[in-house]
């Protein structure tokens, strides 16, 4: 059974790009894209001043842009800790890694997209999007590192959700932004050691999380 690991994207993402603007969307993304036009921008968005009127000229543009692959695109703390371009097997993170973006649906690390904003909880995106993402996750084993919002659009029947939780005076907690970095880590050695299976979780030792058999704990 073909493995596959589910990351979000991320908000921050690298402007500009130097391969063609897309050629044609699905119609899920077409019919997202005439949403956002018809949407108050400031309730889309939830940004001021500028920022709010860059993600409002991004998106007017997002048909004729160009591109970049996605992996390039995404600039946020789990694909920083990833540091794709130092990776040796690249072409295994292009196979097994898939990326569930609001706009795009499941995402390949190589394809090309380009700067948008949209986050997956806004215009009923994760409804929209979630029996397609599920359909393309049939007989896939799927290590799922995704947030809460991203969970909702996608269903598998194989798998394992990967948490990293903070243990501090008997009490456990989400492991915050700290934990994007240490998902962005164990992408990269699921890649690097080609890890499969979850029997193999207990060898990841990164900045004190232990598996536990259910979650990756650490005490502070």
């Amino acid at each position: 059974m073909k493995t596959i690991i589910l990351i979000p994207p991320s908000e921050g993402k690298a402007d500009g790009g130097k391969n063609h603007p897309l050629q044609s969307v699905s119609s899920i993304a077409a019919d997202l894209i005439e949403a956002i036009k018809e949407a108050d921008p400031k309730k889309l968005y939830g940004l001021k001043e500028k920022a709010l009127e860059k993600a409002i000229t991004v998106n007017k543009e997002l048909l004729s842009s160009k591109t970049m692959p996605a992996i390039e695109r995404y600039t946020g703390v789990v694909y920083d800790a990833i540091d794709y371009q130092t990776l040796k097997n690249k072409s295994d993170f292009d196979k097994k890694v898939v990326i569930v973006s609001g706009l795009f649906g499941l995402v390949r690390p190589i394809n090309l997209i380009p700067n948008y904003r949209l986050k997956i909880d806004k215009l009923k995106a994760a409804k929209l999007w979630v029996t397609s993402n599920s359909e393309q996750l049939k007989d896939k084993f799927v290590i799922d590192l995704l947030p809460q919002a991203h969970k909702k659009a996608v269903k598998y029947d194989n798998g394992i959700e990967v948490e990293f939780v903070l243990k501090k005076a008997g009490k456990k907690m989400p492991a915050g932004h700290q934990g994007k970095h240490i998902k962005g880590r164990f992408v990269r050695w699921l890649i690097e050691k080609n890890i499969t299976d979850p029997k193999h979780f207990n060898d990841f030792n990164e900045e004190g999380y232990k598996w536990t058999g259910e979650i990756f704990l650490k005490e502070v």
